[in-house]
């Protein structure tokens, strides 16, 4: 007997064979394992550098979509089985943000030294956000819409704080390379399913889906290593001058 994930709404309908749905199942589970240990190594390194690694604005907006689309509204069983893991190592990465947030605010002390109500004020209305897009746009839509936001605001943001910061605290080649790997394989997952049935999946095609998937890749795959790297090497630089 073949194995495979319970099938979702659209695989009910569509009946797929094996083949599609062991290659999806594959994608599906190796870039929820990839990010998983994204997660793992966030944490890590914070401990290390004494510092965190992901940005505030992206905490809030993974919580929030972990909660909504895992526990509160899944639309599938594979998000389930990958959104609550994440939220349960969100509690070290929340620890870690609460922890080491400040000193990385010192310049703003009214964060700095709310760091705890920054965290949890800025999930609970970025959870509240994420609710209305659910009851606008409906659970699916606002899932894959949501989802691929975020991973375009995380690419972003990680730039930029690697630039505002000047150095690579909280950040690591490990938590980039799981990152966008997870990332680009979450792409295949839905050019394969657009491949095989484009009339289920028309929004793969969109231009803001096309937006979302080139930028993020870009960001990820050329901008963020980039930055990483003259960082680092900068780094490396002022050592050998000492």
């Amino acid at each position: 007997m073949p194995y495979h994930l319970p099938l979702g709404p659209v695989d009910r309908v569509n009946q797929p064979p094996v083949y599609y749905l062991q290659v999806q199942d594959s994608l599906i589970l190796i870039s929820s394992w990839l990010w998983t240990v994204a997660y793992v190594l966030y944490v890590r390194q914070a401990f290390r550098d004494k510092s965190y690694g992901m940005p505030l604005l992206c905490l809030w907006a993974n919580i929030a979509w972990e909660f909504l689309f895992g526990v509160w509204a899944p639309t599938s069983a594979a998000q389930t089985v990958a959104f609550v893991p994440w939220l349960i190592i969100d509690i070290g990465i929340v620890y870690t943000t609460w922890k080491f947030g400040p000193e990385q605010f010192k310049a703003a002390p009214m964060v700095a030294n709310n760091m705890g109500a920054v965290v949890f004020g800025g999930t609970a209305a970025m959870t509240v956000l994420f609710w209305t897009f659910i009851k606008t746009f409906g659970v699916d839509n606002a899932s894959f819409y949501i989802g691929y936001g975020d991973q375009l605001l995380i690419s972003i943001t990680s730039v930029a704080q690697l630039m505002s910061r000047h150095n690579t605290s909280g950040h690591s080649l490990g938590i980039w390379f799981c990152r966008a790997s997870g990332t680009f394989l979450t792409i295949l997952l839905f050019g394969w399913r657009y491949w095989h049935y484009a009339e289920s999946y028309p929004r793969v095609a969109y231009p803001t889906t096309l937006f979302l998937f080139a930028a993020a890749e870009v960001v990820d795959g050329f901008v963020y290593p980039m930055v990483y790297f003259r960082l680092e090497n900068g780094k490396k630089s002022k050592r050998k001058i000492k």
